[in-house]
């Protein structure tokens, strides 16, 4: 017990200082979150890829998911190849990415209501959601800024 509090020590004292860095280092902060989520959304669609491949066989609308993870690759591309026009760019590419995100899921629900999934109205709803967070920030990149500041 007495190492695991030693680690739990030295991990907030290692994201203390890491904060710390980022509210000195502001900018540079930004390009290396933005090269990091260029990183994931490249893995994201790397694997959203692979399944969107596999999954055309049993959904008839699974090509969104494969078109989807092809936008996603470029988009990591960029982002890993650019770090500073990345960290520009950030806000609207994560607002479109989310509206596709959201008009995949909801063309996928359909999908699934045909395969029998009782809950597909579900993930229609929420596919609509994420369309309308998208729209949101896409009109207001600003405002999604300050809230991803106030949430680093």
């Amino acid at each position: 017990m007495k190492r695991v509090n030693v680690y739990l020590f030295l991990s907030a004292l290692l994201l203390i200082v890491l904060g710390v860095v980022c509210i000195l280092n502001p900018g540079e902060s930004f390009v290396t979150m933005a090269w990091l989520v260029g990183l994931l959304i490249l893995l994201t669609g790397v694997f959203g890829l692979l399944f969107g491949l596999r999954a055309q066989r049993y959904l008839p609308n699974a090509g969104s998911t494969t078109l989807l993870a092809v936008f996603q690759i470029v988009v990591g591309l960029m982002f890993l190849a650019n770090g500073l026009l990345a960290a520009e760019t950030l806000i609207v590419v994560f607002a479109i990415w989310v509206m596709f995100e959201g008009i995949s899921l909801s063309v996928l629900s359909f999908d699934y209501k045909r395969s029998g999934y009782d809950r597909w109205w579900l993930m229609a709803l929420l596919g609509l959601c994420s369309l309308l967070l998208g729209f949101v920030a896409l009109c207001n990149p600003e405002k999604v800024g300050t809230l991803f500041g106030i949430l680093l």
